[in-house]
């Protein structure tokens, strides 16, 4: 590998998307029905065979799908679930906007997920839940999760945003009836992608037609059909709810796109390991776990985490120095509990809810992580690239050379 400025700029994701979902979405344009109708109810049919789940439901984000499933499971003020904090803030603003309260746990070092072993010491009284993360698509350890959840009689609903197609002991994320919901993202960032949106998978029938009013006005079940043939005019809304309806236009899409996910994967999979390859002599470098048979990987982000008393710069100067060379990175994540929000909230309101020696390894990896390009279609030339110039910016960084 040998290192040059890039003369276009690399960003670390990008759909991919082929001409089988552009031929759908013309089909859909041309025949006249754009909004929710027979793709969306195919798309979940689809949905439900690749996890296989009785039901899954389609709707305009994985963040509302979360606030809904919130609210179908009755979450009620001063209600605690536990979670982490090294999530995007969506996983604890819909328990905070049912007036709950996210309590956190701090994060296993080598997994960046949840560490089972403090779930016990953040149940009180007060908590219901607990929401898991599959951070970068690396499954939690959830037979360790489900066995404090049984014991205390609290639910689990995975966050699952990052995992479409990811396994544990080889059931596909969300496929486990001991969690009582999974929540999955479509957004243009993620394995699959609709280009906006999200999915509610779960096995109790008795929730179906909560959840189909919920996303649509409080209408009853299958209220597009009103339009149709067979549709009667009059409609019944029976309570008060949103409008986070999944489109058809959304559909076209990800009914092509569910039918690569296998394959976009595996191609993912081929350049996680490629970059381990690649960069397993960078000791300013951690690279991420791979995971195992257990773990099913669906290799949704490289997340690395530069060690700055060895590379002599700080996460941010990295990826200042990658951006200067036109490669773009992202930062997955700042923990939730750091943005100011969420500062106030547990350290003037819900301090309880944060633990006395508070997150040091979600604050650790939070200051270093950084994703690197990764998407199906990245070549080899990229990586390499990327990688010649992570070289490049670490030999600077040493020797303090200024370019």
């Amino acid at each position: 590998m040998t290192y040059h400025r890039r003369e276009t700029f690399l960003p670390f994701t990008r759909p991919v998307i082929g001409q089988a979902e552009i031929d759908e979405l013309i089909d859909c344009i041309h025949s006249g029905w754009i909004t929710t109708g027979p793709k969306s109810a195919k798309f979940e049919a689809e949905l439900c065979a690749y996890n296989g789940v009785p039901h899954c439901l389609a709707m305009n984000s994985a963040t509302t799908a979360q606030e809904i499933t919130m609210q179908v499971l009755g979450l009620q003020p001063g209600d605690e679930v536990i979670t982490t904090s090294l999530t995007w803030v969506s996983t604890l603003s819909t328990v905070v906007l049912q007036g709950g309260v996210p309590v956190l746990v701090d994060i296993d070092p080598k997994t960046l997920n949840l560490d089972p072993l403090k779930l016990e010491a953040a149940i009180t009284p007060r908590t219901k839940g607990i929401i898991p993360v599959h951070l970068t698509g690396l499954p939690c350890p959830m037979d360790a999760i489900y066995a404090v959840a049984a014991k205390h009689g609290l639910w689990v609903v995975e966050d699952a945003a990052q995992a479409m197609g990811a396994h544990y002991k080889g059931k596909k994320i969300g496929s486990d009836p001991r969690s009582v919901m999974s929540v999955y993202s479509f957004h243009p960032n993620k394995n699959m992608t609709t280009g906006e949106g999200g999915a509610i998978a779960f096995f109790d029938d008795a929730h179906l037609p909560r959840i189909q009013r919920l996303r649509f006005h409080g209408i009853e079940r299958d209220a597009w059909k009103r339009q149709s043939k067979e549709g009667s005019v009059h409609i019944d809304v029976a309570e008060p709810a949103r409008k986070a309806n999944f489109m058809d236009l959304q559909a076209a899409i990800g009914l092509h796109q569910i039918k690569q996910l296998d394959g976009f994967n595996a191609r993912r999979r081929v350049l996680f390991l490629r970059y381990l390859e690649l960069m397993k002599d960078m000791d300013e470098v951690l690279l991420p776990w791979e995971g195992d048979l257990n773990h099913g990987h669906c290799f949704h982000l490289f997340v690395a985490r530069i060690r700055p008393e060895k590379a002599g710069l700080t996460r941010d100067e990295f990826v200042q120095a990658l951006k200067d060379e036109n490669i773009g990175t992202g930062i997955h994540y700042r923990p939730a509990h750091v943005h100011s929000y969420y500062q106030d909230f547990y350290t003037n309101r819900h301090p309880h809810a944060m633990p006395k020696e508070g997150l040091p390894n979600s604050e650790w990896s939070g200051e270093r992580l950084c994703s690197l390009p990764l998407w199906p279609g990245l070549t080899e030339e990229d990586q390499d690239q990327v990688v010649a110039t992570i070289k490049e910016i670490l030999v600077r960084a040493r020797t303090k050379v200024v370019v």
